[in-house]
């Protein structure tokens, strides 16, 4: 009889098994974002720079071709498995017999032939990958997956040698579980099976139940599991979360005062009154009758009467409960002179926490409490000082952070309720938090650990939080320190800022000694200009107009004045062509789009864009204003940034 045979193989076996892989007509085509490709390449990198033994990217579900016995059609993990497979063709080297067997592709398609064709064209030098991917609209992802995994190699592999052992890690050290199923299975039950497969125990369930079980009082020990449950749904804010937990909105209000003192919270979950039956475990194990949290809160938990729908918009934290997890466990090993993590990974919770807190000589029921703690006042400070994605509308998210009000239900009544609310005067905080998230890695973010470390030690007000915030990313990332590790740079801004001091000449140069590194500037730089344009827009006489400006993720460095225009005649930049005084960072789509088009044809575009209210970048703003472009005016735009750079340090004591 058939049997299901289950290996763990890496790509170097792969290759010598001589195996192909083919994506057969029933799945569904490449549909991985940005985000996604950025989160695993990220993942990989970290790996690679750690020298982890392995690194497991998950399984994959095979059934034997019909046509070869060496040919497995995938079932299950084609996304992951594709993306693989995309990054071993933009890395090459040991990767390439991966990518191709006998000249031939080792992924194949059994869609239509067009995605086999753009597929050979990948292999192809006389074609583009910007050129591949208009040429099959419905391929749009696969071609926004290979530009961004190539901006990414870009980024953070310093040269071809960095590049080949990377290309060696990823050959010898990435692993699969291949999981090969007989072809008699019936593959509609199978991906009814695989579709409606129940999550694995989550490694945080697993470390709260290690953790729990040194609390021995069975009532105090349910305290702090509800505790940590309520802390583990990062996608609302917390004293809602609390309140769907108890069931009463107004007892947890009763018991805010600038803050939540931890005991009242435990009293909560002790001894609550719920106003309606309705529980969290009602949301997480029947999620079908929810269609999310900030809905059920709506409808089923009492609220001020004069709450709005902005109120409810949906949120979503920037980051997942086990980084949540690190980044706490980061501070209470500082608070308690502990040595710091090696890095920030989720995937190596257990681990982590099985090396820095389970097996401290000191652990005990005291110790766990104070962690819990811990991690209930870095929860309540990432929700008050943090920005979280605010779905506006039905299809777009934005950066923001809320403002918690304890309001009573009519004037000298003792009924109150907290409310959520939108204050202009926080938009420079939330917007600064945007510029760091979008230029570091989503998978760690370490300057929040220094962030909300001050945040619960000194519990600031909004305007000192907002200058703190400012001090530590000038001196963390605009202080030209890479030379020291990002975890150990954060680790010593805990307690004061690093004693540096910032300049932006030793990245952009001067006008007598321009630096031409084009796009091999960091991004981060740009980004930063960015901020530091909407924090002088006054005196930009913008005010009004960028007061409501948001960031979103970009990628792409584009040249004002064109690289390689069409007629030779539009290449107006040549000494200034790859200076900062010639460069922006946008969209990968907003790059394509101008492409090598004369400057006034962009400023034209642009111009369109920002009557309907879009504007590619601030900087962007500032350049388009000016009717011609040549090397003069990029001089002249390089000395006004750079004035406000210094400006910017200067006012903030950093130069």
């Amino acid at each position: 009889m058939d049997s299901i045979v289950s290996n763990l193989t890496d790509i170097k076996s792969i290759v010598a098994q001589e195996f192909e892989f083919n994506i057969p007509i029933y799945q569904r085509l490449y549909v991985w974002t940005e985000e996604q490709v950025k989160t695993l390449f990220e993942d990989l990198l970290t790996a690679y720079k750690a020298d982890k033994d392995i690194y497991y990217i998950g399984g994959v579900i095979t059934v034997n071709n019909e046509n070869s016995d060496k040919l497995y059609d995938l079932v299950d993990g084609q996304q992951r498995f594709t993306t693989l497979w995309l990054l071993s063709n933009e890395l090459g080297g040991n990767l390439e017999p991966f990518t191709y067997k006998n000249g031939e592709l080792r992924l194949k398609f059994a869609i239509r032939q067009n995605v086999t064709d753009y597929f050979n064209n990948i292999g192809n030098a006389e074609h583009s990958s910007s050129n591949d991917s208009k040429d099959y609209s419905d391929l749009l992802k696969i071609g926004k997956a290979r530009n961004q995994i190539n901006q990414l190699i870009l980024q953070h592999l310093e040269d071809e040698e960095e590049k080949i052992k990377f290309s060696n890690y990823i050959f010898e050290k990435v692993k699969m579980v291949l999981t090969d199923v007989p072809k008699t299975t019936d593959l509609n039950k199978l991906f009814e099976a695989l579709n409606n497969r129940g999550e694995q125990l989550a490694h945080h369930e697993i470390l709260k139940a290690r953790l729990l079980n040194y609390i021995k009082n069975v009532e105090k020990r349910n305290q702090y599991a509800k505790l940590w449950q309520v802390c583990s749904v990062m996608d609302n804010y917390l004293e809602r979360v609390i309140a769907l937990e108890i069931g009463s909105s107004k007892d947890v209000a009763h018991i805010y005062h600038n803050g939540f003192h931890i005991n009242d919270v435990l009293n909560l979950f002790e001894s609550s009154n719920p106003q309606t039956t309705l529980m969290l475990s009602d949301v997480l194990e029947h999620p079908e009758q929810y269609e999310d949290i900030a809905t059920s809160i709506k409808d089923n938990i009492t609220h001020h009467p004069e709450s709005n729908e902005d109120e409810f918009e949906p949120v979503r934290s920037i980051l997942s409960f086990p980084q949540l997890l690190l980044h706490t466990l980061r501070i209470f090993l500082f608070k308690n002179d502990d040595e710091d993590i090696l890095r920030i990974n989720e995937k190596e919770l257990l681990e982590t926490f099985d090396k820095h807190l389970l097996k401290s000589e000191i652990i005990n029921e005291k110790f766990v409490v104070k962690f819990f703690k811990t991690l209930f006042k870095v929860r309540y400070c990432f929700d008050r000082y943090v920005i979280k994605w605010i779905t506006v509308l039905e299809d777009k998210e934005e950066h923001g952070i809320k403002d918690i009000y304890k309001q009573n239900q009519k004037k000298g009544g003792w009924t109150y309720y907290l409310r959520r609310l939108n204050k202009d005067s926080l938009n420079g905080m939330a917007l600064l938090q945007s510029i760091l998230y979008h230029s570091q890695q989503n998978t760690t973010q370490y300057w929040l650990t220094p962030f909300l470390y001050w945040m619960i030690d000194e519990k600031p007000s909004f305007n000192d939080a907002y200058y703190w915030l400012r001090q530590l990313d000038n001196t963390l990332f605009s202080s030209n320190t890479e030379h020291i590790s990002l975890p150990e740079r954060t680790i010593n801004s805990m307690e004061d800022f690093l004693d540096v001091e910032c300049d932006a000449e030793t990245v952009f140069g001067t006008l007598e000694n321009l630096n031409n590194s084009g796009v091999s500037f960091p991004h981060y730089w740009f980004y930063k200009i960015e901020f530091i344009l909407w924090y002088y827009r006054g005196q930009l006489d913008k005010e009004d107009e960028w007061s409501n400006y948001k960031m979103t993720a970009r990628n792409s460095i584009e040249h004002i004045g064109p690289q390689n225009p069409r007629d030779p005649r539009d290449k107006v930049c040549i000494e200034t062509l790859d200076t900062m005084g010639n460069l922006v960072l946008v969209t990968r789509s907003i790059n394509s789009e101008y492409s090598d088009k004369a400057y006034g044809v962009k400023r034209s575009m642009f111009e369109n864009k920002k009557v309907k209210g879009s504007i590619d970048s601030l900087k962007s703003d500032l350049i388009y204003n000016e009717d011609v472009w040549n090397d003069e005016k990029a001089k002249e735009h390089f000395e006004k940034i750079m004035v406000l750079l210094n400006d910017y340090f200067h006012d903030h004591n950093l130069n």
